[in-house]
């Protein structure tokens, strides 16, 4: 059985549910020297907040906010920027809806320019990227602030964090390669985050002034703030402190690579068959599932893209097969396709090449092994759960 293009044409005649990441140089956007509104441009919009102001998109030639040219970038950035109205700072706020996710790892990364034009001392924040709605969902945010004691022009700020657990602490991140970045110089900003563990697992950044490169993987995960059960909706750009500048090229928002498992298999005659990915499935990547306690060398994969219901929905999962005469055993997946592996030695192979198009970045799929057996007839494998990543 040809499992590769099964999945596949499953994918594209569902390709909104799969689609969760998202990128943009901000080119096909319409920007000029003074800023045109990001509001009601690729569903960016302004949130509901009180004092609040829309973000914009430049031109790099004859921006007034003095960004300079992003080696890296095209013609045109984005950029916030808090301003006075009326003696109250209104801060800047950009958002964007993405596809609902409560769980999984995900990726961001920015390139990011900070600087401050006002004539006053500045002051906190200046800038943030978080994953909203922040006041009822376990979110990632991570900060730019001046440190304590800036002056005026600012020589340096920080790429910090907001850290939980509770409603969150802005954290400075202990690497000094994330302390004194130069303002009004092009870096790069990452962050990896794992939204099932509520954590952040690693952070990145090229410093712009020097090109180096710095990931920095804390010895135990940080906290994400906020503790709850809201799923995730829309991501956001923020600016706090009046007059500081934050201005984003090149953004990418996607999920991580990942492979793990979960339920729990029933004995065959060699005990447990068991489940194993090696390494995670990646666009463009060969991706392969090893199987092992087969008594026969013989197995089915059964793969599919939900480990909640089968069947078109009609049946709940886990499903338990002692009425199949399968006593302790459970279909853990969605059996969209099957394939036959014929393995040696106890074990077998699934071979699964991953599409290379980015809109596949994110997709989940689930898979269960079956392996064939004398009494009873076949024993089933843990599920494993997959998310193609970049």
């Amino acid at each position: 059985m040809q499992l590769r293009p099964i999945l596949i044409g499953v994918v594209a005649t569902t390709m909104p549910l799969f689609a969760q990441g998202y990128a943009t140089n901000f080119e096909a956007f319409t920007g000029s020297a003074i800023g045109t509104p990001i509001a009601g441009q690729d569903s960016f919009y302004v949130p509901a907040v009180a004092n609040t102001v829309d973000g914009a998109v430049y031109t790099y030639a004859g921006n007034p906010l003095g960004v300079p040219v992003n080696p890296n970038g095209g013609s045109q950035f984005y950029a916030g920027v808090s301003v006075s109205i009326a003696a109250v700072t209104n801060f800047s706020r950009a958002e964007r809806p993405i596809t609902v996710i409560t769980n999984g790892t995900m990726s961001v990364e920015f390139d990011v320019c900070c600087n401050y034009i006002g004539t006053g001392t500045p002051t906190n924040n200046i800038g943030s990227f978080s994953l909203q709605p922040s006041a009822a969902a376990t979110y990632p945010n991570i900060l730019a602030r001046w440190p304590t004691g800036v002056t005026n022009p600012p020589t340096g700020w920080n790429a910090d964090i907001v850290q939980g657990p509770g409603v969150g602490t802005q954290v400075l991140l202990t690497d000094p390669a994330f302390q004194n970045l130069a303002p009004n110089v092009w870096h790069r900003w990452g962050v990896t985050f794992d939204l099932t563990a509520g954590t952040y697992t690693e952070f990145r950044i090229t410093n712009g002034a020097t090109n180096t490169t710095t990931v920095f993987v804390p010895p135990t995960p940080i906290p994400l703030p906020n503790p709850g059960t809201t799923p995730l909706t829309a991501f956001r750009f923020f600016v706090g402190g009046l007059d500081n500048v934050m201005a984003i090229d090149n953004f990418v928002l996607t999920y991580g690579s990942s492979y793990s498992s979960f339920g729990a298999g029933c004995a065959g005659s060699a005990g447990a068959p068991t489940l194993t990915g090696n390494g995670s499935p990646r666009l463009g990547s060969a991706f392969t599932v090893t199987l092992g306690n087969l008594p026969l060398n013989v197995a089915f994969m059964a793969t599919g893209f939900s480990n909640t219901a089968a069947f078109g929905g009609g049946v709940l999962l886990p499903l338990s097969l002692a009425g199949q005469g399968f006593p302790g055993c459970d279909l853990l997946v969605d059996p969209v396709a099957t394939q036959v592996l014929i393995g040696t030695g106890g074990s077998a192979t699934w071979n699964f090449q991953t599409p290379t198009s980015p809109a596949f970045a994110g997709l989940r799929f689930y898979n269960q092994g079956i392996s064939l057996d004398t009494v009873p007839a076949a024993a089933f494998t843990n599920g494993g759960a997959a998310v193609i990543g970049l």
